[in-house]
Order: structure tokens, then C-alpha cells, then sequence
């Protein structure tokens, strides 16, 4: 997909570590994690930290009626189940140690940054959140999963909660452990979890025909994900859905998440028909506006950006993300001279066109681009197909950078 959504969001939140939420309310009404902080048994807090499960965790059949799942996942015993009366599935994990890995499904997607957002906020009272960072992205079956650490206090005494979120359409679902140390038997765990597990609903989403997953970070601090998935549309056009999760790390008053998702439908020439895009900075929506094709051949727009109420009607052809592949496929990608159009990006300016222009750039590559957005210039390299799949631009004394992960079938 084109990387000028992640760019402008950035820009329009004026920094280049903001972070996300949207679906909210989703990841509400789950237990609480305990966060006893450790040391324990004398050990110090480095001791502590370093801490693995270095037993082989077999692979454990898990299988209830009150789960919507079923599958393997490595365990150090029988998993534990509990449906809540808000379908929210509470599936918990031995892994040998003093607490279980516990897991949340969701009966709804969520976004990345307000379901973890509100695991953190779940710590009971007399914890202190001193500090919490993003560490990784995985692309677990196509989606992206968001891998974050939260240091806290009590007493004097120190503790680090370990929080993954899989914001997979099918069985979204987070997942904590609030023991000091076992980063990577964390990891290996929530693995099994995203990837042996199953849905056994009776209708299942539909599957896109091209989905990637992209790492955000600066210098070496990751930021999140930006992900992307194209649906065939019944009209013979093209759906395009995408979603953007930012943490920007410290202690809780510098903290903050920020979701975004873009969805758009273009027809059969690759014209924008419709397109929405919201944005959620920790719990609060600070935009929701869409763009619909009227009979006529205009668009009209409406909704909220800024705090501010957006209605304007645009003229003239715009166009989506996958003709804008095409013509870089067909121009640049072939040899060809700059490649120029005229697109919706409501971060930028919802009341007029944005005009995108890609120009090679000499000897960095025969992919390697330049594009340009308004006063907005970053520096990109193209797949085969003339998606972006890596964006470099500087970011104060480092270098903001996006890198496709994972890719599941072609565009």
C-alpha cells in the first residue's frame, strides 16, 4: 500500500512517536493483571529479568464449548477457559512458572493501541506505571502483533508486565504476563497461541488476496505497525482496509496510543467510490470524516477532524490505492518519468485533493523513489507490484522507518 497514509498521520500528530485506539470498548471488562512485582526467592533485578522457562513446553490440545477456538499451544499444563457474560473469552496458560500467561479473545476486532492501552490501565491500585515501551512486531496468519513492556513499582520493590496484541480479524485477542523476566518463553507462547489456534465459528471473515504487515520505528525503538489487505469488490472494483497502531513510550503522563484505520472501495477504473478515516489518540476521537461519490461525478465529504466539523464537495477524478500501484508499476517501475495524481488523504487536507508525485531516485536503485505530498518529501522503495514497501525519512537526529514483515498473496 501506499506509505503517504503512515507519513501524514505522523505528521498530523505532530510528532514522529505518537501512538493509538479505536475499537475500545472492546477491550474492556477483562480481569485484571496482579503485577506482583519481583524480586523474589533473593534473586536481584537483573537476575530476575533473565529468567527463562528452559524446559521443552509441550504442545497441549486445547478444545472447549466455551471457547470459539481449538488447537495446540505449548503449555506446561491443561490451559484454563472461562467465557465472561460479555463474550470477552478469558483462556489462561501454565508455562511453569508462578503466574500463567493469560490471554483475552475478543468477541469483536479491536484496535492494537486501545486494547493494550487498557490492559495497562488495569493495574491495581497502590501500582505505579513508571514506563512503557513497544518492542516488537510479528505478523502472526497475516496480522500484526504488537509486543509491549511496562515497568512499575510498589512498596520499593520493581516488576515488568509483558503484553502482547494480535489484532487479527478472526480471533483478536491480548495477551500479558506480569513476571519479571521470561521474555522469550513470552514470546514463543503468545507464537503458539496466534498460530495453533483455530476458529470454529460457522462464518468466518473473508480472507483478502493480498495482505502485508509493516514495522514502524526510529533508530531503534519501535513504534508499531501499519497493515494493509485487499478484498475483491462485488462490483468488480477493489476494497482496500488499513490500520495504523503508534505507541509513543515513557511514563504515563508522556504515554500515548493512536489508532487509525482507512477503509475505501474504488471501481472497476480504479476510481475512488468511498473512503472513511477515523483516528483515536488514547480515548479520545479526534477524527471521523468520509468521502462518498456522488451522481454527478463529485464528492462530497463530512465528518470531524481536529475538533472541527468537515463538509466540502470536491471535483475531479481521484484516485485509489491499487491504480496508484498500477500506473508506478506501468511508469516508474518500467523506466518511466515521474508519476503524478490526485488522491483523498484527509489527514493532509480533507476539504481539497492532495496531489502524490513519485520520482525516481538516481542510483539508489530501480525501485527506489522519492514521494512527495504536499511540502511533505520521503524517501521510498517499491515492490515489483508499485506498493511501497520500505519509507525512510529523518525524524529530528534519527531516521523514522517503515519495513514491510510479512506478505500473504499478490496485488
Amino acid at each position: 500500500m501506499s506509505r503517504l497514509r503512515l507519513l501524514l498521520v505522523l505528521a498530523s500528530a505532530g510528532c514522529a512517536a505518537n501512538a493509538p485506539s479505536t475499537h475500545a470498548g472492546e477491550a474492556q471488562a477483562h480481569p485484571k493483571p496482579a503485577a506482583s512485582p519481583v524480586p523474589e526467592e533473593g534473586l536481584t533485578p537483573r537476575q530476575a529479568l533473565a529468567r527463562e522457562v528452559t524446559a521443552s513446553l509441550p504442545r497441549t490440545r486445547v478444545a472447549s464449548q466455551e471457547a470459539p477456538f481449538q488447537g495446540e499451544v505449548l503449555a506446561a499444563g491443561t490451559p484454563g477457559v472461562e467465557k465472561r457474560p460479555n463474550d470477552v473469552v478469558i483462556f489462561t496458560v501454565p508455562i511453569g512458572t508462578a503466574s500463567p500467561v493469560t490471554c483475552l479473545f475478543y468477541p469483536n476486532p479491536i484496535d492494537a493501541g486501545a486494547a493494550a492501552r487498557s490492559l495497562f490501565e488495569s493495574l491495581p491500585e497502590g501500582i505505579t506505571l513508571e514506563r512503557v515501551r513497544a518492542t516488537e512486531v510479528k505478523a502472526f496468519k497475516g496480522s500484526p502483533a504488537l509486543y509491549l513492556e511496562g515497568d512499575f513499582s510498589q512498596g520499593g520493590q520493581v516488576g515488568r508486565i509483558k503484553v502482547m496484541v494480535h489484532a487479527d480479524p478472526v480471533l483478536p485477542k491480548s495477551c500479558f504476563h506480569e513476571e519479571m523476566g521470561y521474555a522469550q518463553t513470552f514470546l514463543r507462547v503468545t507464537e503458539s497461541v496466534a498460530t495453533g489456534l483455530s476458529s470454529t465459528a460457522k462464518e468466518q471473515p473473508v480472507e483478502p488476496y493480498f495482505s502485508d504487515v509493516q514495522v514502524t520505528r526510529v533508530g531503534n525503538q519501535v513504534l508499531g505497525f501499519q497493515s494493509s489487505a485487499l478484498f475483491g469488490a462485488k462490483t468488480g472494483g477493489t476494497i482496500f482496509e488499513g490500520s495504523t497502531t503508534l505507541v509513543r513510550p515513557g511514563s504515563p503522563t508522556e504515554l500515548q496510543f493512536l489508532d487509525t484505520n482507512y477503509w475505501e472501495q474504488t471501481d472497476a477504473e480504479g476510481m475512488l467510490v468511498v473512503k472513511s478515516y477515523s483516528k483515536r489518540v488514547n480515548d479520545a476521537v479526534t477524527a471521523q470524516v468520509k468521502l462518498s461519490r456522488e451522481q454527478d461525478g463529485s464528492y462530497a465529504v463530512e465528518g470531524q477532524l481536529a475538533g472541527k466539523d468537515v463538509q466540502a464537495r470536491l471535483n475531479g477524478e481521484l484516485l485509489g490505492e491499487v491504480s496508484l500501484a498500477q500506473r508506478l508499476r506501468d511508469g516508474l517501475l518500467k523506466g518511466g518519468e515521474a508519476v503524478e495524481a490526485a488522491m483523498w488523504v484527509a489527514p493532509a487536507n480533507p476539504s481539497a485533493p492532495t496531489r502524490v508525485v513519485f520520482r525516481p531516485r538516481a542510483g539508489a536503485g530501480p525501485r527506489a523513489a522519492t514521494m512527495e505530498a504536499g511540502s511533505i518529501s520521503v524517501s521510498v522503495v517499491l515492490d515489483a507490484h508499485g506498493f511501497v514497501e520500505r519509507m525512510e525519512t529523518p525524524a529530528g537526529g534519527a531516521t523514522l522507518m517503515q519495513e514491510r514483515i510479512s506478505q500473504t498473496g499478490a496485488p
